[in-house]
């Protein structure tokens, strides 16, 4: 993920310079003074991605296919393996020309966006409330940009990584989140104002 450098600056400007309440569990988004959560623009790719695929920004679900709790879980977990086993890692340059595009990975290579669109289209289509799906951005342990999906579930905010195969709750990634998708609004991305905290949610194996 190179392209959307002023993204992340600016998202982590945004971040040194906001104040927000910590909400248990989940990545907590800024908050202006007046309580109002605070937009950042998209990343670009993301942008492109929803005008190239409909459910990436759609809100809603079927409550007739959710699946329970424990049923997303390992759904989750099954996806989350087999996505990283069957893509390989290759930068977007070398894969399609171009600094940054986001797809699905259809030639079966492709960077950590593509890799977190493809687990998000399986869930979709596995029943998952697409109010529970948001792509998020971060800087890993080494200070790299990387992209990851968050699944927010009973125990707290999952991660699904390209770079792990297991699925943990976030506060115990080591990553440091900038912004993600919001929730409420699957077009609009959110400041993330609090870093992850200690936690009772033991990491999912």
């Amino acid at each position: 993920m190179r392209e959307p450098k002023a993204f992340f600056a600016l998202a982590a400007a945004v971040v040194v310079g906001s104040l927000g309440a910590v909400m248990p569990l989940n990545p907590a988004v800024a908050q202006s003074r007046s309580g109002e959560r605070v937009l950042i623009d998209a990343p670009p790719g993301f942008l492109e991605s929803c005008q190239r695929y409909a459910w990436l920004c759609a809100s809603g679900d079927d409550a007739s296919l959710q699946p329970s709790p424990s049923q997303l879980l390992e759904l989750a977990r099954r996806i989350n393996r087999r996505v990283n086993r069957s893509i390989t890692q290759l930068s977007d340059p070398e894969n399609y020309g171009v600094a940054e595009y986001w797809t699905l990975p259809a030639n079966g290579s492709g960077d950590c966006e593509d890799f977190v669109l493809q687990k998000y289209k399986l869930l979709l289509e596995a029943g998952a409330d697409s109010r529970d799906l948001s792509m998020a951005v971060v800087l890993d342990r080494r200070g790299n940009n990387h992209a990851v999906l968050v699944l927010r579930h009973v125990s707290g905010d999952l991660v699904l990584d390209s770079l792990s195969s297991r699925i943990l709750p976030w506060n115990q990634t080591g990553y440091r989140f900038l912004a993600m998708q919001s929730h409420a609004d699957k077009s609009q991305w959110e400041v993330v104002a609090n870093q992850p905290r200690d936690s009772d949610v033991l990491a999912q194996r």
